[in-house]
């Protein structure tokens, strides 16, 4: 099976709606006070969120730089970006990683 033509680099679109997910956890976790005081919770939290900003968030940019993203998934890459600065509080309040946008 070969990669149809202009489907931009395998495995971006799941790349990009991981680290959306991720998001939407941090900021559930977030605003929860109960969760956000929990630090088993915030623990198993951070090995995920670290995972997503420093695995799946450099491979985005790398393609993205590389100028290899479809049309509709540099889009996408610029709404996570977006998202990604406006939870970048919530992550340094909770101890994690500030997204590397």
């Amino acid at each position: 099976m070969f990669p149809e033509p202009h489907a931009g680099p395998p495995g971006i679109d799941r790349d990009i709606g991981l680290i959306s997910a991720g998001v939407e956890e941090l900021r559930q976790l977030a605003s929860d006070r109960q969760k956000a005081q929990d630090s088993a919770r915030i623990y198993d939290f951070s090995i995920r969120w670290g995972v997503l900003m420093s695995g799946r968030l450099q491979r985005l940019d790398h393609y993205h730089q590389a100028g290899e993203l479809t049309q509709d998934q540099e889009h996408r890459y610029g709404e996570l970006r977006e998202e990604l600065r406006d939870a970048a509080p919530q992550a340094e309040r909770l101890g994690l990683a500030r997204p590397n946008i």
